[in-house]
Formats: C-alpha cells, sequence, structure tokens
C-alpha cells in the first residue's frame, strides 16, 4: 500500500508511515458497521473474515486512487508496453490499474485474467474493465492464485505474461504460490512486478520496526504483510533468462514499506540437439 504524496514524511518520521496508514483503515470500520445496519445486510457480523473483506473494500474505495496517484510514476512504466499476449494479473483489486491495459496502450494485450479472490470487489473490477475499453478482454476469476489450475482452468505454459502489483504482500502461502504460477509461464514469458518486500537493512532499527509493525499490519490491511522476502522467491521459483529487479525509488534505511520493481524473464527452451 501507497501513502498520498502530501503525507509521505522524509527521513526518520518516515518510520510512523505504517502508523498513519494504519490508522486511516481503522477509521473506516465505522462506515462499513453502519452502512451494513442499514442496508440490513448482517450476514458479514457473523462472519470475521466477511466482516474484514467488507470493510477493506469499502476503505480501498477511498485510500485506491489515492495510492495509485502516488505510485504512478513507479509502476506506469513497468506495466505500460511492457504486459503482452495473454495475460494473468494477480490480485487486481478493485482494478486500479487496469486503464495502463487499455489497448491504446498495450496492443499486443490478447486476453487478460483477473485473479481476485475477494468477492466484494468483483463489481468493481469489472466496471473498471469497462472503463478501460477491455470488456471483451478482461475475464474476472474468483479463487485465490494457489487455485488457479484446479478452479480456474489456467494450464501450464500458457501465459504470456504475469502481474503482481502489491498483491504478493496478502496471498496465502506465497512461496508455493510463486513456485506455482512459474510454470504458467511461456518460456520467454514475463513476470511484470512491483512488491512490498522484507527491508534490506537488517539490524537496524527498521528491520526490528519493520517485524512490530507486521504483527499489527495485516489486521488492518486484508492479510497484507511487510516482511515478506517475496524478491528471494521470485528468483528461486526457476530459471530466469533476464532479471532487471530493483528497489523502489528513494527508499532507505527510514522506510518501513519498502519495494522492488521491474521484470523477470523465463528462460527459452534449449534447442534440441541433432
Amino acid at each position: 500500500m501507497s501513502t498520498p504524496p502530501s503525507t509521505h514524511p522524509t527521513g526518520p518520521l518516515n518510520l510512523l508511515r505504517p502508523l498513519l496508514l494504519i490508522s486511516y483503515s481503522a477509521f473506516y470500520a465505522i462506515p462499513t458497521i453502519i452502512n451494513l445496519l442499514i442496508t440490513f445486510n448482517l450476514n458479514p457480523f457473523f462472519s470475521f473474515e466477511a466482516f474484514k473483506d467488507e470493510w477493506f473494500a469499502r476503505f480501498w474505495a477511498f485510500f485506491g486512487p489515492k495510492s495509485r496517484e502516488n505510485a504512478e510514476p513507479k509502476v506506469m512504466p513497468l506495466l505500460q508496453n511492457n504486459a503482452r499476449g495473454v495475460c494473468l494479473d494477480i490480485g487486481p483489486g478493485s482494478g486500479q490499474w487496469l486503464y495502463m491495459f487499455a489497448k491504446a496502450k498495450n496492443p499486443d494485450i490478447t486476453k487478460i485474467y483477473g485473479v481476485e479472490p475477494n468477492f466484494a470487489l468483483h463489481g468493481a473490477l469489472r466496471e473498471n474493465a469497462e472503463k478501460a475499453g477491455l470488456g471483451g478482454v478482461y475475464e474476472v476469476i474468483g479463487c485465490g492464485a494457489e487455485e488457479l489450475s484446479t478452479k480456474g482452468g489456467v494450464q501450464p505454459g500458457t501465459i504470456d505474461t504475469i502481474v503482481t502489483v502489491q498483491c504478493l504482500c496478502s496471498i496465502p502461502t506465497p512461496q508455493k504460490i510463486i513456485k506455482e504460477l512459474y510454470p504458467l509461464l511461456k518460456p520467454g514469458g514475463r513476470w511484470l512486478v512491483y512488491e512490498h518486500v522484507k527491508t534490506k537493512y537488517q539490524g537496524d532499527f527498521v528491520d526490528y520496526w519493520q517485524k512490530i509493525i507486521d504483527y499489527v499490519w495485516p489486521h488492518f490491511f486484508n492479510g497484507c504483510n511487510v516482511t515478506r522476502p517475496s524478491d528471494e522467491w521470485l528468483l528461486q521459483a526457476g530459471e530466469w533468462e533476464e532479471v532487471n529487479l530493483r528497489p523502489g525509488d528513494g527508499e532507505g534505511p527510514y522506510d518501513t514499506l519498502p519495494h522492488i520493481i521491474g521484470t523477470l524473464t523465463k528462460k527459452q527452451f534449449e534447442p534440441l540437439q541433432q
């Protein structure tokens, strides 16, 4: 998750950034409860997981556009003109990045599967797909990334581009899922990534602070974890022909929510010996 530009502190004050974001999320529990009562939608009160889905969907409707505004300068060069063929969009949420997949910006895209297990976000996701002119291209799959082969019908070696933007921090068993997603890529296929990662400043204060924050953060951000070494897991997923990964711009020893951004290209099959 990214902070709106106007509330992004610098230097040591940046250590307080996660507390600010948590306060934003906590506030939205109140209107969620009120709305559920007014609409007589009482079912989420009997399941904390269902309530958290409603809570996060309402919070993200407010915060998502602001997060996108802050991250757009970093994500746009990654997505625009890099996605091609059949794409797998993992954890798209409400579809805040779909406008970057529009045909005018990515004419080589033929199909996009949006893998989003939170059904409360499907309405907004389909609406944003239509707004981006992807109505006949974008298909929502309502299952977890770990269920793509069994419930999603996606077969190995059929995907040209995998896109993970701020989602590997939230999916369950991420290391296992990354290894399961790798075979879905065609040889020469590309994985586009912009993700939270474990801080590289091990042993510094931010290392311990990040671990403390991670005890609380997932409860306010729909299961998001901020201490996952997703970049390392990606590198270990299989054989890569080319790796272009770099840290987030300007991030350093006071960032509790550091990122990794870039592409990984799957190794081509070795030619058969005559």
